[in-house]
């Protein structure tokens, strides 16, 4: 039963199609943001929320001198986290937990898998997107104004669209076949 629902959020190696056609779409942004939720949750309550208790018992006289600030500077370390987390995630598996949630891939503009640079740039543009008041406005305004990119797209030439898993067994085997001499040959360049 866990297997199940853990299902919608696990990215794998495997990666489905992009339709590419979408990522400008105003329903994939809605996701976006859709996946943001997920992924910054992920990010609160998995990484950063066991990091904050156990430092408050490690470190009971300075956690309690910090008072209300506590709060202001989790938020604060959240951001490196979740850059983190979406690079790392990008890179390997081209979609976070919240992507694979939401249906979406990080693909190349011309449909290839996210490389490593890639991935960096787009993750480390968050900080820019951050700099509008309030915050996202940045990149908000810059996916709606544009072709559905944030910043961070743009520069590292990169969009998000929805993910298309094939619809017939033959493909899903041939797309496992294909994968797996991938990666085996991946491993004998290597």
């Amino acid at each position: 039963m866990i297997d199940l629902k853990l299902d919608g959020f696990l990215p794998t190696r495997r990666q489905p199609a992009p339709a590419l056609e979408t990522a400008d779409d105003r329903g994939v942004l809605l996701a976006r943001g859709g996946a943001a939720v997920i992924d910054l949750f992920v990010c609160y309550v998995l990484i950063e929320f066991p990091l904050i208790y156990v430092s408050s018992v490690a470190f009971s006289g300075p956690y309690e001198a910090l008072g209300g600030y506590v709060v202001a500077l989790s938020l604060l370390v959240l951001l490196p986290i979740y850059a983190t987390y979406s690079f790392v995630f990008e890179w390997r598996y081209g979609r976070t937990p919240g992507k694979v949630n939401r249906n979406l891939l990080v693909v190349t503009a011309e449909g290839r898998p996210c490389t490593y640079r890639a991935s960096a740039v787009r993750n480390l543009f968050l900080y820019v997107d951050l700099l509008g008041v309030p915050p996202l406005v940045v990149g908000f305004v810059s996916a709606l104004t544009t072709d559905g990119r944030r910043l961070g797209d743009h520069a590292a030439g990169t969009i998000v669209a929805r993910s298309v898993a094939p619809t017939d067994r033959k493909e899903a085997l041939s797309a496992d076949t294909d994968s797996a001499s991938g990666r085996a040959e991946g491993s004998r360049e290597n």
